[in-house]
């Protein structure tokens, strides 16, 4: 425990200089931090910028007791060939069955070497909250070689994609991607249509239909795969289930308890700006970089500018600009500088092309599978508020307006505090018009099992930084850390960095311990334009 300590006091400090592929135990049970060495440029050229009822296949797997109770029936188009697919009616709350029930949809993909029992189900969630996992993304593809001896069980969380999807007709993403007022208003507007049922969708009952699907299905133990807010998920599904746990990956983690006023993620912005200069070749210079972003914070809360169809570019707006630059748009980060440059000496385009890019201040690309009401209900039900939940929305706001007030500005630096808090969604008083006035009851949390744990986090996430992804890691006792050099928010997903980050998981989830990491060593750095204006 003091050894954790002692990483993410350094990791504040900016003093962590960690050689690559070195362990360091993060407690005396034995897990380990892997990082790359922050203090010597990466060795890779700096490339140039250019209803219980299943269908489908029958359950004849050897790795299940037998046929799945029901039979097959109803064989849409898309369920594959070998893959069952269903529904299961759970309840909506299992303490009072007049609540009545939900649907919860499944996929389970089986190994292609069938002659034997599978070696293990793996069971992924992308994240959100409120993301559907089921034709969301290519998880037969990504995890072929698993593939080959495990089974694949994907679960759309109630609520999300075919599992009796939430709607809200009187706020959408629309409303989360305008200022952050338009944000606190489009989540208060949907927990005030959604009315009494939005206390059935939380975490915890996410969890237990997950179980429900794995007993239904006669699976014994789950290998979890989270992603994001998937890592949350996982993370009560263990402790909540924990016989049922085989070995747990978590990319992109936060801890259960995680601080909503964003100061983690600020520090990791100010780190993450002087690393990508570090390894930018000249490029640009951290400390530079940082006194431009400086000025037009400044700048920009004094004279906010406006672009675009109304939209506008103030501190705020540009807080959450290098927020989503520096966790899910890390593929456009190496712009930032020279466009604060650019901006410093009075050319505002191209930051405003950079803002429009990522749309601050709140939400996500949404659309598709991606649910708004779901993304709200969880932040709103299950996030740690600043407030008296029981007080009125206007008690509400002038407490967290004392907090507020109260904040260290140095921990916020370039920015104000307020700035930075109020441009990330799903932190600061997005949750205060929230319509649900009860005290919060107790989730039944048991002890996390004791199983390999593999915590995988970016370098240059902001949104799940370093800092966090170490405190998710001490949730557990067998956890092994991986700090994934010029990566961002889930690094599987970074085209530079993902291929070596699957190949990382999918040797820990076979052989449940962390294989050869040298690919972390080609793992290129993030392309950075030049900055061509030079300080006057």
């Amino acid at each position: 425990m003091r050894q954790v300590r002692a990483v993410l006091a350094a990791l504040l400090a900016g003093t962590v200089t960690l050689p690559l592929c070195t362990a360091v135990p993060a407690r005396a049970s034995g897990s380990s931090y892997i990082r790359a060495r922050a203090g010597e440029p990466s060795s890779a050229p700096v490339p140039a910028r250019v209803s219980g009822r299943p269908y489908g296949v029958a359950a004849t797997s050897p790795s299940l007791p037998g046929p799945v109770r029901g039979g097959v029936a109803d064989t849409p188009e898309d369920c594959p060939a070998d893959a069952l697919c269903g529904t299961l009616r759970v309840p909506l709350d299992q303490e009072d069955p007049a609540a009545g029930t939900t649907a919860v949809a499944y996929r389970l993909v089986y190994r292609r070497d069938r002659s034997r029992a599978a070696e293990g189900t793996i069971l992924p969630n992308p994240g959100g909250p409120g993301m559907a996992v089921i034709g969301h993304r290519d998880y037969t593809g990504r995890y072929r070689d698993l593939l080959e001896d495990h089974d694949l069980l994907l679960v759309d969380p109630r609520g999300v994609g075919r599992s009796d999807p939430l709607t809200c007709r009187s706020a959408g993403w629309n409303g989360l991607r305008g200022t952050h007022a338009a944000a606190v208003a489009a989540a208060r507007a949907c927990g005030r249509e959604l009315g009494p049922t939005l206390r059935h969708y939380t975490t915890a009952a996410a969890a237990d239909d997950i179980d429900a699907v794995r007993a239904h299905l006669g699976i014994d133990r789950l290998d979890l795969l989270g992603q994001s807010y998937g890592t949350y998920l996982m993370t009560v599904y263990a402790r909540r289930h924990p016989r049922h746990v085989r070995s747990i990956v978590l990319s992109g983690a936060y801890p259960l308890r995680f601080d909503m006023l964003g100061r983690p993620s600020a520090h990791a912005m100010r780190r993450a700006l002087r690393l990508l200069c570090h390894r930018s070749g000249g490029a640009c210079d951290g400390g530079e970089v940082l006194g431009d972003l400086s000025t037009m914070a400044a700048r920009l809360d004094e004279h906010p500018a406006r672009y675009g169809a109304g939209a506008v570019l103030d501190e705020t707006a540009l807080a959450s600009t290098v927020y989503k630059l520096t966790s899910g748009h890390v593929d456009r980060l190496g712009r930032l500088p020279s466009a604060l440059r650019a901006g410093v000496h009075g050319d505002l385009g191209p930051l405003e092309e950079l803002a429009g890019q990522v749309r601050p201040i709140s939400g996500s690309s949404g659309g598709g599978r991606f649910s708004m009401p779901m993304y709200v209900t969880i932040a709103c039900n299950d996030y740690p508020v600043l407030w008296d939940r029981r007080a009125p929305v206007h008690a509400r706001a002038r407490q967290f307006g004392a907090l507020l007030h109260h904040l260290e500005a140095r921990d916020y630096r370039p920015f104000r505090p307020a700035a930075w808090v109020h441009g990330i969604a799903d932190l600061g008083d997005l949750c205060v018009g929230w319509p649900d006035h009860r005290e919060r009851a107790r989730v039944r949390l048991g002890r996390a099992p004791d199983v390999p744990v593999l915590v995988l986090t970016g370098e240059l996430d902001t949104g799940t930084p370093t800092e966090e992804a170490l405190q998710a890691a001490d949730q557990y006792r067998r956890a092994e850390v991986i700090e994934v050099p010029s990566a961002g928010h889930v690094a599987e997903n970074d085209r530079r960095a993902g291929a070596c980050v699957v190949s990382l998981e999918t040797r820990f989830i076979r052989h449940r311990h962390i294989a050869d990491p040298a690919c972390l060593r080609h793992i290129p750095p993030v392309p950075v334009d030049s900055v061509n204006h030079p300080l006057t």
